[in-house]
């Protein structure tokens, strides 16, 4: 009983989880997550028109239903399986662990919004906002947005120093230009947190035109700022681009050991794998 208890558990775990599994189940299973994810943040935009006829906001609201008890179902088998999984099983409380972890939280508050408004009534329209986090259940399922949390990880800590940077230089700017500008426009440049607006559209070098500099001075150190702007945002993007030549490149090496250990293993011949 308790060996079908953990083939049962193990079976899950395969069809589960992404990428680990070349079954036709497992990879139907992952295709049809994907496209319900999808389908609701599809959903998720279109109901925010307001002209959307009655008859498909309730047919919203069952897909709403059905995905939650879905979602529901998912997450409990991922805290079930959590002890067999290969990320989790290296936890002393793996299914601890799951539930803590970046997905765990990302799909307990893929289905929290329904739960909250159905025992306590609180006001739905507030709670839509957390169906959004179900896009980062995606991650799970494409490469490419994988790498892009693994170069998040790898450079956090030099885009923090980035974003560390364009903080000082948005208060310095908008300290400078309160100063400069306040005498002649006191109604626009009305305070240091409401020059910071005009600061971070003329660094982005957005400039929305709702705020902007008369005085000779002023004008002078807008254009500089401007300019300021271009390299300062590149500072960031130079981190990131690092960051995905190097994530690429680590791919690319194991690929490259995984070709070759497989080829080791393997008759050149018949293709069959050979005993260690």
């Amino acid at each position: 009983m308790r060996k079908t208890y953990q083939k049962l558990k193990e079976r899950c775990a395969y069809l589960l989880e992404p990428g680990t599994a070349e079954s036709g189940w497992a990879k139907a299973i992952d295709v049809f997550i994907t496209l319900i994810i999808i389908v609701n943040l599809t959903v998720l935009i279109i109901d925010s028109v307001p002209d959307i006829p009655l008859y498909y906001r309730q047919n919203f609201y069952l897909l709403e239903v059905f995905t939650v008890l879905f979602f529901t179902i998912e997450y409990v088998l991922r805290i079930w399986i959590a002890p067999v999984t290969e990320v989790y099983s290296r936890f002393k409380r793996p299914r601890v662990g799951f539930v803590l972890s970046f997905y765990g939280i990302v799909d307990l508050l893929a289905i929290l919004p329904f739960y909250l408004n159905f025992m306590f009534g609180l006001n739905y329209y507030y709670l839509m906002v957390f169906r959004l986090f179900r896009i980062f259940k995606l991650f799970r399922y494409f490469t490419a947005l994988q790498l892009l949390g693994r170069v998040f990880r790898a450079k956090f800590q030099e885009l923090m120093f980035a974003l560390f940077f364009i903080i000082i230089m948005l208060i310095f700017v908008s300290f400078l230009m309160f100063y400069v500008e306040n005498k002649a426009q006191p109604e626009v440049f009305r305070s240091i947190p409401e020059t910071m607006w005009w600061g971070i559209i003329t660094l982005t070098t957005v400039g929305y035109g709702d705020m902007h500099p008369i005085t000779p001075v002023g004008k002078f150190l807008g254009g500089i700022i401007a300019l300021m702007g271009i390299g300062l945002f590149a500072l960031p993007a130079g981190i990131l681009a690092g960051g995905f030549s190097t994530e690429l490149q680590k791919i690319a090496q194991e690929d490259t050991e995984k070709d070759s250990k497989e080829a080791s293993t393997t008759c050149p011949h018949c293709g069959k794998q050979l005993k260690e």
